[in-house]
């Protein structure tokens, strides 16, 4: 049994959701919280395997809220919101800084098309959340990350493609990659970010109020340039075609997902090779183990996050285990280690 506590300051929505969740044999809704504080005493009071929060409450809002929890007693926490504005997409991913797990859509209204299929693809979500374990992180602002152990080597080509991909817990480490890369970066940064679909947008809008590289929707037919980033758009797979350019696509998901993370680098195995890093981040699940492995096997830059600083540690893990990557590195050692490839790249290339 999955004890919940559902934060919601609309005793309609609120009604809304418990009604949901007890509909469901392994659900328990052990309490229900308006405002910030109830949501940061009931948390302390009930210990919940998991927390639905409010983008917005009344009182302590919802993310301080949220930061507080994580500091005194730390459990999963998913925000359950409506469409969100674009304005809103600032605090939207602060509140997965402050370690919200996933943004979740609320369900339909009830009785109408679509109610049965959004209810089920919520409580599907909040089941895998709540078998993540969470603990209080704290990270040292600008501390540097380990380099490897075993010397760099100098690229064989310069890398001309970055494809990053990451689920659970990758927005903020996304945010904090794209924020310490320059304008002139010397490669292009292709994303695929496992995400609930309709907030995708609102991602990218977040990523470029602090990226110094315009980020991108990724659209059919873009020409992939260097100094640019260009994110998978919602249920559709993105690859890097041999031309150059982005290439989009509605085929059957891959590792149940779609944009699915192999199909990436799969792409940018085959149309850069040596030419490509590949970094996996924070994720549940193992997709993109097997295709980094395939541009490894071409020469390609391969990069796994550790787990120390991985709030979930399934994709890198699972990387790691098939010997898919060169380099195991904190957020700080990728970011480190991404300007020192581009600029020897760089210096290749001119020679």
């Amino acid at each position: 049994m999955i004890r919940l506590l559902v934060v919601e300051d609309s005793k309609t929505v609120q009604k809304a959701l418990v009604a949901a969740f007890q509909a469901d044999p392994e659900l328990q809704v052990i309490g229900v919280a308006e405002s910030g504080e109830e949501a940061v005493e009931a948390a302390a009071r009930l210990k919940p395997d998991l927390i639905t929060m409010d983008l917005h409450l009344s009182g302590m809002n919802g993310l301080d809220a949220t930061r507080a929890i994580m500091s005194t007693s730390p459990v999963p926490i998913v925000v359950v919101s409506g469409k969100i504005d674009t304005r809103d997409s600032d605090l939207l991913f602060r509140f997965m800084e402050a370690g919200v797990l996933m943004v979740l859509p609320k369900p339909a209204p009830v009785g109408t098309p679509g109610y049965a299929e959004s209810v089920a693809s919520l409580i599907h979500h909040i089941k895998l959340m709540s078998e993540i374990k969470v603990v209080r992180r704290v990270f040292a602002p600008g501390a540097l990350g380990q380099w490897p152990k075993s010397p760099l080597k100098e690229p064989l080509a310069p890398v001309k493609v970055v494809a990053i991909g990451a689920s659970t817990g990758g927005p903020p480490l996304l945010h904090r990659i794209l924020a310490a890369l320059p304008e002139d970066f010397g490669a292009a940064v292709l994303v695929v970010q496992h995400m609930s679909v309709g907030f995708t947008e609102n991602f990218v809008h977040w990523l470029n109020l602090h990226s110094r590289m315009p980020v991108r929707l990724a659209a059919e037919g873009t020409v992939i340039a260097a100094g640019e980033v260009y994110v998978a758009p919602d249920g559709c797979h993105m690859e890097a075609t041999p031309a150059g350019r982005i290439a989009l696509s509605g085929a059957p998901p891959e590792n149940g997902v779609r944009p699915s993370i192999d199909v990436l680098f799969r792409s940018v195995a085959k149309s850069y090779g040596a030419n490509a890093a590949g970094i996996i981040l924070s994720g549940m699940g193992k997709d993109g183990a097997v295709e980094l492995k395939t541009l490894k096997g071409r020469g390609g830059l391969c990069i796994a996050q550790n787990r120390e600083s991985s709030m979930v540690f399934g994709m890198p893990g699972e990387a790691i285990k098939i010997d898919a990557v060169q380099h195991v590195l904190s957020p700080e050692g990728i970011i480190n280690l991404l300007l020192a490839v581009t600029k020897k790249g760089a210096q290749g290339a001119s020679k």
